[in-house]
């Protein structure tokens, strides 16, 4: 037999059958028997039907993800599969049936970690001192060990990277390398990356967090984001982007210039990387001395989101406050010269509403240890995929959809041609969930997800 003649066969073959394709997601679980799941796969995920032989005539099986193994005859008759008739193939044989398998869009996520100095302070006890005489009774000990506990489990789904937030103020004989666009203490994004990012993170010292002017260790989260945005538009790996911002105190310029100008600018440069692809999720870990204004923390969310933001100012003031206060600051008016705005009163650096949208930042006790895991692991749901791609494996037929399905939990989720609220193919290879669907798959509790699709819906 020719080898195209062989191809021809082979392919009118697979088309004949009726597979189940289904997913199911490995569970990962932290503290207090919190399930976090991400839909990124650590197994393969495939139909898993046998190929047909004489001896399975009448006999069906199950896989190791509960399908029913369809099994037909040999040449001539069809068999039973679980109750349901094979399908005779092209030339009257049961059909052949073969594995497809999904790819897993893997998220790339770099933890973006406040390093500055309120990270060092006593939680408990001697809560003036510059550094905590006892490490383990501090916010920067207890985010460390969670960080531990959470990417552990989920280094083999994500890709991880890792940085650092901090600096000294230049202009004092400091030092603030993410002001020339660098990444601190840095960890590229792979998978697998949990041992590399502690062994980082463990040799990181208590810094020399003195009171000597320029030498305390500050807060440059818009440098930050800046340069983490950056590593993540040139990372060429397929997949979404992450920023996982946690911080624990007010953001600044690598200085104690004005509290409100330095926000706007962390506001702006969240826009600035959500355009271009890159969504940011906030932690704001609340202490006794220095939790974040939860206004500050809910317009990071928002901006990092992409959704509507308000403008984070206390009370009394508005966004004509921006230029007013902050327009003698120099780095609000390098980032004034850099975002291309105009010099003038009104000017933010950041877009601002009237009303927020609705994605809130996690704020976590630093006390709480099985806190801080619990809403890491929440955060880190939220990097869920809610695409899927099968390409490589197989085609499908766009005009064909509604002979297929999708179930989530077991709830089957409407096809919708409007990609507002359910599953819809945008594209031959790749299947996607919007809107609540998508919110369903990524509740750290779901752990299933089923495709269907029938023969007539396969065209390759």
């Amino acid at each position: 037999m020719t080898s195209a003649l062989s191809s021809a066969i082979l392919r009118r073959s697979m088309l004949c059958m009726r597979p189940r394709f289904a997913v199911r997601s490995s569970v990962q679980r932290a503290l207090s028997s919190l399930v976090c799941v991400l839909g990124v796969l650590s197994v393969s995920c495939a139909a898993r039907v046998k190929p047909s032989t004489a001896s399975d005539a009448g006999n069906g099986g199950s896989d190791a993800f509960g399908n029913v193994a369809a099994s037909g005859a040999g040449t001539g008759s069809g068999g039973q599969a679980g109750g349901l008739p094979s399908r005779l193939g092209p030339d009257g044989g049961g059909c052949q049936q073969f594995e497809v398998k999904f790819e897993p869009k893997v998220p790339t996520v770099y933890l973006l970690v406040d390093r500055s100095g309120s990270m060092f302070h006593c939680l408990s006890g001697d809560t003036g001192s510059a550094v905590c005489a006892t490490p383990a009774n501090t916010s920067w000990s207890n985010l460390k060990e969670a960080v531990r506990s959470v990417v552990g489990t989920l280094e083999g789904q994500v890709r991880f990277g890792f940085t650092t937030l901090w600096g000294t103020d230049p202009t004092a004989q400091g030092t603030c390398p993410s002001i020339q666009g660098m990444l601190t203490d840095s960890v590229a994004p792979d998978l697998n990356n949990a041992a590399a990012i502690m062994a980082k993170y463990d040799a990181l010292k208590f810094p020399p967090n003195t009171t000597q002017a320029g030498m305390k260790f500050e807060s440059p989260t818009s440098e930050s984001i800046q340069a983490v945005g950056k590593a993540l538009m040139a990372d060429p790996t397929p997949g979404d982007k992450y920023i996982i911002l946690i911080t624990d105190g007010q953001p600044d310029y690598c200085d104690d210039s004005n509290s409100l100008c330095a926000p706007d600018s962390v506001v702006a440069y969240l826009q600035t990387n959500k355009a271009a692809g890159i969504s940011t999720i906030v932690l704001g870990i609340q202490t006794a001395l220095f939790d974040l204004a939860p206004g500050i923390l809910q317009a990071y969310a928002n901006a990092g989101a992409g959704e509507p933001t308000v403008a984070p100012v206390k009370p009394g003031l508005d966004a004509f406050s921006f230029y007013d206060q902050c327009s003698g600051v120099t780095g609000w008016r390098s980032d004034l010269v850099a975002l291309a705005k105009p010099d003038a009163r009104g000017t933010t650096l950041g877009t601002y509403g009237a009303t927020p949208g609705p994605t809130k930042p996690y704020m976590p006790s630093a006390a709480d240890q099985t806190q801080l895991v619990a809403q890491l692991a929440q955060a880190l749901a939220g990097v869920k995929s809610c695409k899927f791609d099968l390409g490589g494996h197989i085609m499908v037929a766009l005009g064909q959809l509604d002979l297929a399905s999708v179930a989530v939990q077991g709830k089957v989720i409407p096809l919708d041609a409007a990609n507002t609220s359910g599953w819809n193919m945008t594209s031959p290879t790749e299947l996607q969930l919007f809107g609540s669907a998508c919110e369903v798959w990524r509740d750290p509790a779901t752990t299933d997800i089923a495709f269907n699709f029938p023969c007539d819906v396969i065209v390759e």
